[in-house]
């Protein structure tokens, strides 16, 4: 009789609004991501061919401390896609498994803090909230972007361990935040703005826990190790700090159009209005009215942690060179997005209420990811070479399927060929580096008799690939909109290269045979 009982309840408990909606939502987050890797949105760009890369040369032995060719982003997600490799093989699906899982366990990690900050109902609207939202990170964490999945999960974790230090300040828990501190500072600099508020926030409300430093301290550098080996072998070139920074641009581009991207009420990349300029403005100030009404009723709560972390993170978001020139989309604030999921749920103190912000978030994704997705498949104008980017950007000249332009090459007997960026390590990838393609810049030809070599120039990830580039028979691929454009054209056809067009692209193949 009781467990029929207990049945009945579940099942009054499933037909329940709350339950409906609960399930509702987790579904819309499933079905938002298989739109977001099936859309042109999802199309597979170059950077996360790099990661896939990586993760091909780990499999034999070639481990880095970072990605390729830069002094930060960890490559714990790469080890996390050796086993998928090893056991499925390469592919973009097993590529971006990692960061769609982690985006799962950042939700669960949300829900954990939640209960011990804002309670239920509102610890399980948030974690769902943040399944659904912000629409930015359903792109983000579609991709394989190297260190943005660890961004969502890294800052979570830090709160829940720093809450956990708080209630019981003993050595196993204070060591413990101080190992995973040390790691998630290796694997994304992204993470040091959350960061330096979790770690104020826990010496003010539980001052004991400088007593544990002589254990946290070593295992914060033990979990930090690689980060300080690369380094002192490369000068300390991770704490470089270019000239380009201005910290009050950073500041005004972080309150717009940055912040308002990230919660919806502009879209990535086009920074079109969720809704006309007034309410747009309207709903900001309302926002920040809430947090501070927020911050004040948390005062010396523990949900205080997450009003301390957003208050102390713009300062040292700023300190960041590249915060300055962070426009088209809030790349760099999608490590603070599991704190507002947590900020925004508290609204749902009763399962109505909780309900209307899950609807909320639901819609204002839906409504943000068409807007990207219009970007995106967004036609470009033929632009010269000299203009660079035109409306668009020429990622969006990147087909998701390279098949033509494989076979064009393959055609022409070219194994090597010179790319911009955004093709060139999709070739490499995609061709699982049976064509190895180099990047370039096209500005001009060095002077060489033999071959029509490019002056070096662009972001070159793998300086293996130029070399043997040059070392081998090569051919160009540009893409069409700027091929008339190109300065070294001209002189490719003087020496006898003739163009082939496939798609979006032309090809130039040397004179004589395969």
């Amino acid at each position: 009789m009781r467990a029929r009982a207990l049945l009945a309840d579940a099942a009054r408990l499933g037909r329940s609004p709350w339950a409906i909606a609960l399930g509702l939502t987790a579904v819309a987050g499933v079905a938002l991501r298989v739109w977001a890797y099936r859309s042109v949105a999802g199309t597979p760009n170059a950077d996360e061919a790099v990661v896939g890369l990586m993760v091909r040369h780990a499999l034999h032995g070639e481990l880095t401390t970072f990605y390729w060719a830069q002094s930060y982003g960890g490559t714990q997600e790469v080890l996390l896609t050796v086993p998928l490799f090893a056991l499925a093989g390469s592919s973009w699906l097993a590529l971006r498994a990692v960061p769609i899982v982690l985006g799962a366990v950042a939700s669960y990690l949300v829900w954990r803090v939640g209960r011990r900050t804002i309670g239920e109902p509102a610890a399980t609207v948030a974690a769902l909230t943040f399944w659904v939202w912000p629409a930015f990170n359903i792109y983000v964490l579609t991709h394989q972007q190297g260190f943005y999945a660890s961004n969502v999960v890294y800052c979570p974790l830090l709160l829940l361990l720093a809450l956990r230090v708080v209630e019981r300040p003993d050595l196993v828990r204070v060591g413990l935040l101080g190992l995973v501190l040390g790691l998630a500072f290796w694997q994304t600099p992204q993470i040091v703005p959350v960061a330096v508020g979790i770690v104020g926030w826990t010496i003010w409300q539980q001052p004991r826990v400088l007593r544990g430093l002589p254990v946290a301290i070593p295992l914060a550098l033990l979990g930090a190790l690689p980060w300080i080996v690369w380094n002192a072998g490369h000068g300390w070139a991770s704490l470089e700090q270019p000239g380009y920074g201005d910290k009050l641009h950073s500041l005004r581009l972080l309150a717009s159009p940055v912040l308002p991207m990230i919660v919806g009420l502009r879209a990535p990349f086009s920074a079109v209005l969720l809704v006309p300029a007034a309410l747009t403005y309207l709903a900001y100030l309302g926002l920040v009215v809430l947090f501070v009404v927020g911050a004040i009723r948390a005062w010396r709560r523990p949900r205080s942690i997450l009003y301390v972390v957003v208050a102390v993170f713009p300062v040292v978001y700023a300190l960041a060179p590249k915060t300055s020139l962070a426009l088209g989309t809030p790349r760099f604030v999608v490590v603070l997005t599991p704190l507002l999921a947590l900020l925004f749920a508290q609204l749902a103190t009763t399962r109505v209420r909780g309900i209307a912000v899950l609807a909320l978030a639901c819609v204002v994704s839906v409504v943000t990811f068409a807007r990207m997705e219009a970007w995106f498949e967004g036609t470009p104008r033929t632009v010269t070479h000299a203009e660079g980017l035109g409306p668009r950007h020429t990622v969006q000249w990147v087909p998701r399927d390279l098949g033509p332009l494989v076979d064009t090459l393959d055609r022409l007997g070219l194994d090597h060929v010179y790319a911009e960026y955004w093709t060139a390590y999709r070739l490499d990838f995609d061709t699982r580096e049976r064509i190895v393609a180099a990047v370039s810049s096209f500005d001009g030809l060095l002077d060489d008799g033999r071959k029509a070599i490019p002056v070096p120039g662009g972001p070159s990830r793998r300086p293996d690939y130029e070399r043997r580039v040059a070392e081998s028979r090569h051919g160009f691929v540009f893409y069409a909109p700027t091929v008339d454009s190109v300065p070294i054209v001209p002189e490719l056809e003087r020496r006898g290269y003739r163009p082939h067009r496939v798609g979006t692209f032309v090809v130039y193949a040397p004179p004589g045979p395969a």
